[in-house]
């Protein structure tokens, strides 16, 4: 694999009634239960939809929050036929469903696929990285910015690692401290490599822009999953997300200073 298609891999760092098993009902607890789920989105050996499927069985949640906004929902939050069986999560949440009653809800950014998808955005993309790739190929980085490089290139091979790993290590507390390192050095990181080299400072306001949409990406799904949180108060709600957003989420949440929130981690159930 070339290191321009690293690079990508990195910043690519939520029936019917006879059907349903009705001895699982929307249950009060005295607290509201949150489960944040890291995934990997696309099925791997050792994490796919099986493996979250078998995870909503055991906590059973009253609530599942999808990484996405409404546009992957009919207007009675059910999921659009399209994506049932698109991605990890919505296919552990459609075969999930068919035994169990549970209410879902997206929470992503408003509009995130078209921000993700636009053209002039992915063309920057592609001349940011190549461009990345040239400079090194040629020996024309500093020596500070050849170490940057070379750290965030060490990241990348850590994050295909994480990607292919079980979900119980993808969360556990290991596992969060090299996701902790990924999104510095997807982020800060490539930002320090602007400053440190000229020929990337074209780049600058683009790479200003992606980190501005990843703060506010993530404000956005931290205040959803408040709201929701809020309005279902007492019960146990499950948030998937892809594994880059978990720490985040997780501070976010404890920053709340929510005392009807009480985080739990799947594996102790």
């Amino acid at each position: 694999m070339t290191d321009k298609k690293l690079f990508f891999v990195i910043l690519l760092f939520p029936l019917l009634y006879a059907f349903t098993d009705t001895s699982h009902s929307i249950q009060f607890y005295d607290d509201t239960e949150l489960y944040v789920i890291g995934t990997v989105h696309e099925n791997t050996d050792n994490f796919n939809s099986d493996t979250l499927l078998n995870i909503l069985n055991k906590i059973k949640p009253d609530v599942i929050l999808i990484e996405s906004d409404s546009s992957y929902f009919t207007s009675d939050f059910r999921l659009n036929d399209d994506v049932k069986y698109q991605f990890l999560e919505t296919s552990a949440v459609t075969e999930y469903l068919k035994k169990h009653s549970a209410e879902l809800r997206p929470y992503d950014i408003s509009g995130r696929d078209k921000f993700l998808d636009d053209k002039k955005r992915l063309s920057a993309e592609s001349d940011f990285f190549g461009d990345i790739s040239g400079l090194k190929e040629k020996g024309s980085l500093s020596k500070e910015a050849d170490q940057i490089y070379e750290k965030i290139f060490s990241m990348m091979n850590t994050a295909g690692d994480l990607s292919n790993s079980a979900a119980s290590y993808i969360n556990s507390p290991e596992g969060c401290s090299k996701i902790d390192t990924i999104n510095y050095y997807t982020y800060d990181g490539l930002g320090l490599l602007i400053s440190l080299t000229p020929g990337l400072e074209k780049y600058r306001s683009y790479w200003d822009k992606e980190c501005s949409y990843k703060e506010k990406r993530n404000n956005a799904m931290l205040r959803n999953i408040l709201k929701i949180a809020d309005y279902y108060e007492s019960k146990k709600i499950v948030v998937l997300c892809g594994f880059a957003h978990r720490n985040i989420l997780i501070n976010g949440i404890n920053k709340s200073k929510n005392d009807k929130i009480v985080l739990k981690d799947f594996w102790n159930y």
